[in-house]
């Protein structure tokens, strides 16, 4: 099973848990990537928790200690390709540089911003939730997952 299928089974399997909007930053380095920083939380959920199974109840976990979390882009890094992913940030504000390249009408600005930042070094993919649907983007591409 690939790093991404936990999640994306438990998208397809819990539908009574689904959040109506979320937004996950996946990456790897030893820092964050460039064109995302974190937004202070106070109280800010403890971060470190390995991303995969069971994801959304360490995210409503989350959501009581704080409910401004879901105000912004959930971090999950690693710091190498043989590295397990693992919440780093709860609350990321994402401002990617203009690409030049228009491939989708505007979509609204979360849809847009995970376009832009899939192509931002070191991102490996970001999921966006909104109206119920959960989208994939990487490397400049997007697709639906049912």
């Amino acid at each position: 099973m690939d790093v991404y299928s936990a999640f994306e089974r438990d998208w397809r399997t819990d539908v009574h848990r689904r959040p109506p909007s979320l937004m996950l930053c996946l990456y790897t380095g030893l820092n964050l990537p460039a064109c995302c920083e974190p937004m202070l939380r106070d109280p800010n959920p403890d971060t470190g928790t390995r991303w995969g199974d069971h994801f959304m109840d360490a995210y409503f976990a989350a959501l009581a200690i704080n409910p401004a979390v879901h105000d912004g882009a959930v971090g999950i890094g690693r710091t190498d390709f043989t590295e397990s992913y693992a919440i780093m940030a709860w609350s990321l504000r994402l401002f990617p540089s203009p690409s030049g390249v228009n491939t989708e009408a505007n979509r609204g600005s979360a849809f847009n911003s995970c376009l832009a930042m899939s192509s931002v070094a070191g991102v490996d993919r970001l999921y966006l939730v909104t109206a119920g649907q959960l989208m994939c983007f990487e490397d400049r591409t997007w697709w639906s997952i049912d």
